[in-house]
């Protein structure tokens, strides 16, 4: 073979971990959807959909397998041919066909990494479903990819040239390549995680999530002295639930955000972070999700499939202090992660483990958190899919629209662990937690949540 191959960048090492470690596989699919009202042009969308794979080079990754090591490579050309068309007559019917096609997964040594069908529901509306390989583009990646189809729809619709091409997957690879290839550079990794842990953090966080003392499994193991349940080997059905945050909290916060110069994801990041400790008994140190984000620059942003999960988010709430303080110093927190991983997810983990004589593996995935900004044309809205079966909690993402400012919650969770209505509850906490803090950042925690 005459192509390039690249190791795994950061992101993916995370989620060849998850796959080989759950007993369900469906974390190597991502499923999602556009509803489209009043309809497409089915041959310039199959078009517009092609055009992806040329634009972006992360939808032409193929796997292959060399010398006991995985390795990519990409296809100089690759497309996705007939689109199949699916019309429910009712949403049972349609509900049974995402059953089936969720379940099998995208498969990256074939080069079968994006599949999509053209819909319509019992109503009428237009759907286009995706499934697409967790390995090529994560949420953020995601958001990416959807707005780029849809400009490349529109410059086709009206004859107008196509937009610039978002940026390129490989060369953020060979980026990363170079980067841990810099064996001193990895050492002062080493030495910074060995510091963080044994000094910065000495002190393994709990578990925490949104049930708080009414979850008996969670209540059995903290008697028993535990941080945490072991949720990363839980078999489970998952249900997804769609909550509508109000419009003004999404102005003002960012309007604090702009102030305060923190970006918007963290903010929602650090608040759920807080919700979670209150209903939790105020834990300080706690892992209730992972904060995922995206990279810094502006190439990096436009490139799907970048996004990087830092290896190691906890987060510290301290009552004395007031919230500015707090986000603050965990902004600060995140930002020097970001500055020191050149190390696999696995060699942090036996760090920690080292330390505290168990790692955070069977607690850091019992949540996951996404902050997706989407950029959707007026007649179309953009949703990510349950995955049906998972070994997560719950995964709980944050869909921002950038025109309108809407922001939808979308919490995906264990209907063994978790009933809709403390789910409910638990996303009103959220809601009481952003207002206050928006209302009065500057005075202690303590004293603003006196009386939750």
């Amino acid at each position: 073979m005459d192509k390039k191959l690249y190791g795994f960048n950061p992101s993916q090492d995370v989620i060849r971990l998850q796959t080989k470690y759950t007993l369900f596989k469906r974390v190597e699919n991502i499923l999602f959807c556009t509803v489209v009202k009043g309809g497409f042009d089915k041959s310039l969308m199959t078009q517009a959909i092609n055009l992806l794979f040329e634009r972006h080079d992360c939808l032409r990754i193929k796997f292959v397998d060399k010398e006991k090591t995985t390795y990519q490579y990409f296809e100089d050309t690759r497309c996705i041919g007939v689109i199949p068309e699916k019309k429910f007559r009712t949403y049972s019917e349609q509900t049974s066909f995402l059953h089936r096609f969720r379940s099998k997964k995208a498969n990256c040594y074939t080069g079968d990494v994006l599949r999509v069908i053209f819909a319509e529901d019992p109503a009428g509306e237009q759907l286009i479903y995706f499934k697409i390989s967790h390995y090529v583009a994560d949420t953020y990646g995601i958001g990416v990819l959807v707005s780029d189809l849809f400009s490349v729809y529109e410059s086709l619709s009206k004859g107008t040239p196509l937009p610039p091409a978002p940026g390129s997957f490989e060369k953020l690879l060979e980026k990363d390549a170079e980067y841990r290839s810099n064996d001193q550079a990895r050492v002062k990794d080493e030495e910074f995680f060995r510091d963080y842990f044994q000094k910065r953090h000495p002190e393994n966080p709990m578990y925490c999530g949104v049930h708080g003392s009414r979850s008996d499994r969670w209540m059995k193991v903290k008697k028993k002295g535990g941080f945490a349940m072991p949720y990363f080997f839980v078999r489970c059905d998952t249900e997804g639930y769609r909550f509508a945050m109000p419009r003004a909290i999404g102005q003002q916060a960012r309007e604090w955000c702009e102030k305060e110069n923190i970006s918007l994801a963290t903010f929602f990041f650090y608040t759920f972070a807080v919700a979670t400790s209150l209903i939790n008994d105020r834990a300080r140190y706690q892992t209730p999700l992972m904060l995922l984000d995206c990279r810094g620059t502006v190439s990096e942003r436009k490139a799907a499939g970048t996004k990087v999960q830092p290896l190691s988010v906890y987060t510290t709430v301290d009552y004395s202090k007031s919230f500015s303080e707090n986000i603050t110093d965990e902004y600060r927190e995140q930002q020097e992660l970001y500055k020191h991983t050149r190390l696999t997810y696995l060699e942090v983990e036996q760090i920690q483990h080292k330390q505290w004589g168990h790692s955070m593996l069977s607690q850091t995935y019992g949540f996951c958190f996404s902050f997706i900004p989407t950029n959707m044309p007026e007649n179309v809205t953009f949703q990510v899919l349950s995955n049906g079966k998972c070994s997560l909690t719950a995964y709980v993402a944050l869909m921002f629209d950038v025109k309108t400012g809407s922001i939808n919650t979308v919490y995906d969770v264990q209907t063994i662990l978790t009933r809709p209505e403390i789910l409910a509850e638990f996303n009103n906490t959220y809601i009481r937690v952003i207002e206050s803090v928006l209302e009065k950042s500057d005075i202690p925690m303590s004293e603003l949540f006196a009386n939750f």
